[in-house]
């Protein structure tokens, strides 16, 4: 997720609505929050507590991409699980994304980034989120809580009701990977950002090898929209090219920005998860 990507991702709520224009905007349903008696509906906790059978990540995952901006080498960005925890009485992944420029991008627009995402152990859904930005003379420290039971997201002092099973939108990339990726089937998601529900689509656009620095890889592209009417103006598009395997890697990520043309990350090291019953985990330095 790219320094413009990222910023799907990683954007305090005053940049977040200009982001979100990278998106594709498909004509359905409007933003809305949940209504009371859809609440009502889901307070008991069959609602709050599923299993979600994950064989795509784990802990010791690590993803590290070059990020450039058309053809001018910008920075790096990764991904890592470094352990699992417990918050809140809860077994979870911990999540952490970083951006930085590189010394050439940084001497006239610096970004420093990172972001914490705890994600549901069984469930891969958001129980916290953090973000720590740094960019340009921009500065935002802001974290979400979000109260599964109760479905509530809870950002300083404004506490918003949301969906069951709700996303921030890192962990909403970490779920897509545990679903069933293939052309013609839509992933739906939940999505919760910025004080604001922004439910998404995931369209699985076809099939491609690519070469990227960390190798050649057989994979599936997925394009996440808007399911909205008339809230932004698309102004491009954000596509995911992830392996065509059980891990659901991202190799690529790509979108365009008005001022500055293309953006993407392309993958240059790895390292597969821990699953203790296999047999063989294949890392990439």
């Amino acid at each position: 997720m790219l320094l413009c990507l990222f910023r799907f991702a990683l954007a305090d709520d005053s940049t977040y609505a200009d982001t979100v224009q990278n998106l594709q905007i498909e004509n359905t349903d409007s933003i809305t929050p949940p209504d009371s008696a859809y609440i009502a509906r889901a307070s008991d906790s069959s609602w709050w507590r599923r299993k979600i059978d994950n064989r795509a990540f784990n802990v010791g995952e690590y993803l590290e991409f070059g990020v450039s901006y058309g053809i001018i080498p910008a920075g790096t960005a990764a991904f890592q699980i470094p352990e699992i925890i417990e918050y809140n009485g809860q077994k979870c992944y911990k999540v952490i994304s970083t951006a930085r420029t590189n010394a050439f991008v940084s001497t006239f627009y610096k970004v420093d980034d990172t972001v914490f995402s705890y994600i549901d152990y069984d469930g891969v859904f958001s129980l916290y989120f953090r973000k720590r930005l740094r960019e340009g003379g921009y500065k935002a420290d802001k974290q979400t809580i979000y109260d599964q039971r109760r479905h509530l997201a809870i950002t300083g002092n404004d506490t918003i009701p949301t969906y069951p099973f709700v996303q921030d939108v890192f962990s909403s990339f970490y779920y897509v990977r545990t679903q069933d990726v293939m052309p013609g089937k839509d992933i739906l998601i939940d999505n919760h950002t910025g004080k604001k529900n922004y439910p998404l689509k995931v369209i699985v656009r076809g099939k491609e090898t690519i070469k990227v620095p960390a190798g050649e890889f057989d994979c599936v592209i997925v394009e996440p929209v808007m399911r909205a009417e008339g809230i932004f103006k698309a102004k491009g598009k954000i596509k995911i090219w992830l392996t065509d395997d059980r891990y659901k890697m991202p190799v690529k990520m790509q979108t365009e920005v008005f001022f500055l043309g293309s953006v993407t990350a392309k993958l240059r090291k790895f390292s597969y998860g821990e699953f203790p019953d296999d047999t063989l985990i294949i890392n990439n330095e």
